[in-house]
């Protein structure tokens, strides 16, 4: 791929030919014979290309067209300019490369610009359907407040969370049995009682309460809010600095949204009847608050 900076657009061309036939384009030029004006244009090619300075021709990938001040045009790589044009060429090659960069950032934000609504459409349908992102985000928060729910089940899902370990346990006392295996596998008396750890089963889609798949902040924050403040924006006027940082967000964009879809399922399977009760279990709760946390539970799907 070969991209020549005009003044006003980005311009690219397929073939090498279509820079060897050129006019005043030479794949021999004498660098001591000429000066070094402007660079107009930047390849990369998986075959290499010869260096178009006579005393190198030296086979290179990537590379830059230039034009001297007589007029003439070639090609050469990064470390042949530096070698035969020195600091003018470096200067020039970083400035060619930032303009580059800040016509290319600037041509995908208006790319993106007439999508924007397909993808604030995309938003608003994760959110809006039924137990879409609004609904799980809702959820979630309440299984997470001591004012909607026992404090044990609030307590032992945020231990959860911060071990991001799914598996629901409580603590028991052994039977004798188990007592004896483990006076067996220690080899001595053990005193009485003894406890062991159960599992009572998994809990599907913890992953829904981490920090990074918080749905407010991937749907409003990371997008609609960035949309809105990019629809309000002259991006012809952008400076350079403003354009990577829209250019890294748009880079950003599709996984973000794609966070938040793997969010939303991870919240359905996770607010369910079948699969929150057993929490209740898991934290031995009393009489009073098994039913209040039952009740909490019953606005949800079964399954």
């Amino acid at each position: 791929m070969i991209v020549l900076n005009s003044q006003r657009e980005l311009v690219r061309v397929e073939s090498w030919s279509d820079i060897t036939e050129r006019p005043g384009f030479s794949g021999d030029l004498d660098p001591g014979k000429h000066t070094l004006d402007s660079i107009i244009g930047r390849y990369a090619f998986a075959e290499k290309v010869p260096c178009g300075l006579s005393n190198c021709h030296t086979p290179h990938n990537r590379g830059y067209i230039v034009v001297t001040k007589d007029g003439q045009e070639t090609n050469i790589g990064k470390d042949c300019g530096k070698t035969y044009f020195g600091v003018d060429f470096e200067t020039l090659s970083n400035k060619f490369d930032r303009d580059m960069t800040e016509k290319e950032n600037r041509e995908k934000l208006w790319a993106f610009f007439f999508r924007m609504e397909e993808v604030a459409a995309q938003v608003r349908a994760l959110r809006d359907d039924e137990r879409g992102a609004d609904w799980v985000f809702k959820q979630t928060e309440a299984l997470q407040n001591i004012q909607k729910v026992p404090t044990k089940v609030v307590r032992r899902l945020a231990a959860m969370i911060k071990s991001r370990d799914p598996r629901l346990v409580r603590d028991r006392e052994a039977t004798e049995a188990e007592a004896a295996q483990l006076e067996a596998s220690q080899g001595r008396r053990l005193p009485r009682p003894q406890y062991v750890t159960e599992q009572l089963g998994d809990l599907a889609g913890l992953e829904a309460f981490y920090p990074e798949n918080n749905l407010r902040k991937l749907l409003i924050d990371d997008v609609s809010e960035e949309l809105k403040a990019l629809a309000a924006t002259d991006i012809d006027t952008l400076s350079y600095e403003k354009l990577a940082k829209w250019s890294r967000w748009l880079g950003s964009l599709d996984a973000t949204l794609e966070r938040a879809a793997a969010a939303v399922r991870a919240g359905r399977a996770l607010l369910t009847q079948a699969n929150l009760a057993p929490v209740a279990e898991a934290v031995e709760l009393n009489s009073e608050e098994r039913g209040l946390y039952l009740a909490h539970l019953k606005h949800l799907p079964t399954s």
